[in-house]
């Protein structure tokens, strides 16, 4: 079969098939790394995004908390001095009553505060 050339040829098509195959592999290769370090890249700036967007909106969510507190505190703080000045009215209203009733019948009131005190000693005596 040598006499007809045709072993040669077929010796060096498998040699160049060989070689073209392994330049293949090793483009193959240097693809795939290339393709990885491109996704790395993409997976890593997406991370970065996300990191940056949650931040921004943990930020915004702590800033509305914060807005929120403060505005329910000065709401709460306007109803607690209400609140004291309605109570404050009110003792000096009573006072006032009080000390308007003892002047116009003071025997009443004597006899109211005798009576208050014989109770109080009674139940306290059992």
């Amino acid at each position: 079969m040598r006499a007809n050339g045709i072993a040669p040829r077929t010796q060096r098509s498998t040699k160049d098939l060989v070689k073209e195959v392994t330049a293949l592999k090793s483009q193959l290769r240097k693809l795939s790394a290339s393709m990885e370090a491109d996704a790395k890249d993409g997976v890593n700036g997406a991370m970065s995004a996300i990191e940056i967007k949650s931040r921004a909106m943990i930020d915004e969510a702590l800033e509305a908390a914060q807005t929120f507190i403060d505005e329910q505190s000065e709401n709460a703080r306007d109803l607690a001095d209400a609140a004291i000045g309605k109570t404050t009215e009110l003792r000096d209203a009573a006072a006032d009553t009080l000390i308007e009733t003892v002047k116009a019948r003071p025997l009443a009131t004597l006899a109211a505060v005798v009576g208050i005190g014989f109770l109080a000693g009674f139940l306290c005596r059992r």
